[in-house]
């Protein structure tokens, strides 16, 4: 069978083979696309378990370390939580960075953070936003963010604004390496995530400062199912002890971890138990007694 006729059975039409092989070539970008973002999403789940775990106190790694191992994880470059002054003014508290030692001391040192365009728009900002959307016509900023690049901040930056159930909020930044189409990518497919995380990482703050959490209100039914899944039960088996349908009970553990923001289940119970709406001795209470 010579070549040609090969073609035409592979290709229904020889003369389209260089854009069948483009096609092919597509097909194979995008799997590899799709293998990429499975994995990132593997590993933001595994960073949300360190999360939970610092909230609920199985961990008792300084939060610092904690970042730098998520940051590591998903392929970043550093990652940054500040808190803002409750006041008109604004202030920045309670930082905690990857950054390195020099380039912190060096921000405090010079006041950077008077002149930091991401702090400044992070102050008022609702939604999560790119550094380069940053107004960079200011000499002074220029330097600023010159220097900041000197001391390998990251190429790339996103900053999520966190605001928790007591209305306190806090800056949530994200820094990476990536060449700028990654970077589009990697936002695309972790953006739902990375805010997911940025709530872990505020509650965590938390209980890194030995601040009591925010509580939150749950409904009678929410609370109830929370408990039960605490204990081990399935959604099935939860339906069965307190007579409810399987529909009825995910969806009261939907609404219960949406209202805690959290990625899942597990995560929902470290949060429900760290800021008290799921009392410590109701784990231990056994099923069969209740």
């Amino acid at each position: 069978m010579t070549s040609q006729r090969m073609i035409r059975q592979v290709v229904p039409n020889p003369g389209s083979l260089e854009e069948f092989c483009t096609l092919s070539s597509l097909n194979a970008l995008g799997n590899k696309m799709l293998e990429r973002e499975t994995a990132l999403a593997v590993e933001i789940e595994r960073s949300a378990s360190r999360l939970t775990d610092t909230i609920l106190g199985f961990d008792e790694q300084d939060l610092g370390e904690t970042l730098r191992a998520i940051a590591r994880e998903i392929g970043l470059r550093h990652v940054a939580y500040v808190r803002f002054a409750s006041d008109k003014g604004g202030d920045v508290s309670f930082p905690i960075a990857t950054y390195s030692r020099a380039w912190q001391t060096r921000y405090f040192l010079h006041g950077y953070v008077h002149i930091d365009p991401v702090v400044s728009h992070g102050r008022n900002a609702v939604l999560p936003f790119d550094w380069d959307t940053l107004v960079r016509d200011d000499p002074t900023v220029l330097e600023f963010l010159a220097d900041a690049a000197r001391h390998d901040v990251g190429r790339n930056g996103l900053s999520i604004p966190v605001r928790n159930r007591r209305g306190r909020r806090s800056l949530v930044s994200f820094t990476s390496d990536h060449p700028k189409g990654e970077w589009a990518q990697f936002k695309r497919a972790s953006m739902i995530g990375l805010q997911k995380l940025s709530s872990l990482i505020d509650s965590a703050a938390d209980v890194h400062a030995k601040l009591p959490l925010p509580a939150v209100t749950l409904s009678r039914r929410e609370e109830e199912c929370l408990i039960w899944a605490a204990r081990g039960k399935t959604a099935e088996e939860i339906g069965d002890v307190m007579n409810l349908g399987f529909r009825t009970v995910k969806a009261h553990l939907d609404t219960a971890r949406h209202k805690l923001h959290c990625m899942n289940l597990t995560q929902a119970i470290a949060v429900a138990v760290a800021t008290g709406v799921i009392p410590p001795e109701s784990l231990s209470v056994r099923p069969e007694s209740c």
